[in-house]
């Protein structure tokens, strides 16, 4: 009886190990790369794939038979009712079917983000099997057909890949996924954020003019689309967009998104300039970040939340351009308290501003939510609306580490 039993077991694992039935070749498909998505003029939506499809070429210096491998790029734009109904079409006129397993981005356009609808065009993307959560979201100024037809390769690199994670080691723009985006439509005690994209302009780089007359400014503090420079990608990305529910209420540029990330605790390091505090026709660049977790306390008195927020930061010092003795334990405390002004100032009217907008992307809520026994109680509370009425108290720590290469500021020189 056992030798039955293990020939009928041995017979089934070969027939269904024996391969796979919806198997389907590199060469009969077309991966998906990038998803646009915005309101269309012909129908409902309008949708744009980026694809790399993988075709058999005719190589010279191939051996007997043997054909090469070449990778091909393309943009296709589609209107149509649905996503899945334009997708449909889309493969009726292709030789191979479109496969968004591999798919890294999805950019929306400002118009849809703010028409309120846009819980209505993601909702199919999540039900989709083939698209994963863990797709990275972007809202762009303007038209996500001509952002997606915009991306290139550049220095060897996928610019979705590339340029998200580049957020990661400067802070001035967030990364989010699909399915952070979605839940955070439908939470009780935070809003959604999204990074901020755009197509560069050229014309933001002036090539004659007035020279620069030393006058401060936060570095960042431009939305995508906006900064002075010149050669790169066509694509660019800083700043975030603030959501209430699913309906884009407003922006963050990028000085204001780093302070918006230090108080979220999701910001790895970035290079803030702040002021020489004893000569501030000069400046001192930080390179700052996290030294723990940011402590959030949140308590209710009389129906109106407090929050008590404490973060803690550090960083090495890059420059000194007046050559000042900084360097000297006894005047490095000065350097730190003009620091912690610095960031006190930018979280305060970061804070303040999205209050006016009645949005919390901070995720205060998270430590709100304790106060109340019952879902039923917390819903009833309305966090989301009780935020901008919020009195927020901030405490912030910084501490240099480092002074970089020079033990001392030479006096008759500076770092320029």
């Amino acid at each position: 009886m056992k030798k039955i039993i293990l020939i009928i077991l041995v017979t089934m694992l070969m027939l269904i190990m024996t391969s796979c039935y919806d198997a389907r070749e590199v060469t009969s498909v077309s991966f998906v790369q990038m998803i646009g998505v915005e309101q269309g003029i012909s129908d409902k939506w309008r949708i744009t794939v980026k694809i790399a499809s993988m075709q058999n070429g005719d190589d010279s210096s191939s051996k007997g038979s043997e054909s090469s491998q070449q990778t091909q790029t393309k943009t296709i734009t589609i209107d149509a009712p649905s996503f899945h109904g334009g997708i449909n079409l889309i493969n009726a006129n292709m030789p191979q079917k479109l496969d968004f397993t591999h798919a890294v981005l999805l950019v929306i356009s400002e118009d849809l983000a703010q028409s309120g609808l846009i819980g209505e065009y993601i909702t199919p993307l999540i039900r989709f099997r083939e698209i994963r959560r863990t797709l990275n979201v972007i809202v762009v100024e303007g038209s996500a057909q001509e952002f997606v037809e915009k991306t290139e390769e550049f220095t060897g690199g996928s610019p979705s890949r590339s340029l998200l994670k580049q957020g990661e080691n400067t802070g001035f723009y967030p990364r989010i996924s699909l399915n952070d985006f979605y839940n955070g439509i439908k939470s009780t005690y935070r809003q959604s954020v999204l990074p901020l994209g755009n197509v560069h302009k050229e014309e933001s780089f002036k090539e004659d003019g007035r020279a620069f007359t030393m006058e401060f400014t936060n570095t960042g503090e431009f939305f995508a689309g906006d900064t002075p420079r010149k050669g790169g990608n066509s694509i660019e990305l800083l700043g975030s967009a603030l959501f209430v529910d699913d309906k884009m209420v407003g922006k963050l540029n990028g000085h204001e998104t780093r302070m918006m990330m230090l108080i979220r605790g999701e910001f790895n390091e970035g290079i803030f300039t702040i002021q020489d505090p004893k000569s501030p026709e000069w400046i001192i660049p930080i390179d700052t970040r996290l030294s723990r977790k940011p402590g959030i306390r949140v308590s209710i008195e009389n129906g109106l939340p407090i929050i008590r927020l404490e973060i803690k930061t550090e960083g090495d010092i890059l420059a000194i351009q007046s050559g000042i003795d900084y360097e000297n334990e006894k005047m490095i405390s000065i350097v730190e308290q003009e620091m912690v002004k610095y960031l006190e100032e930018g979280i305060n009217r970061v804070i303040r501003k999205c209050q006016s907008l009645n949005t919390d992307p901070f995720n205060f809520g998270r430590s709100a939510v304790r106060h109340f026994s019952t879902i039923h109680e917390w819903e009833n509370y309305n966090w989301n609306e009780k935020f901008k009425e919020a009195k927020v108290e901030v405490k912030i720590d910084f501490k240099v580490r480092r002074t970089g290469g020079l033990l001392r500021t030479s006096d008759n020189m500076r770092d320029d």
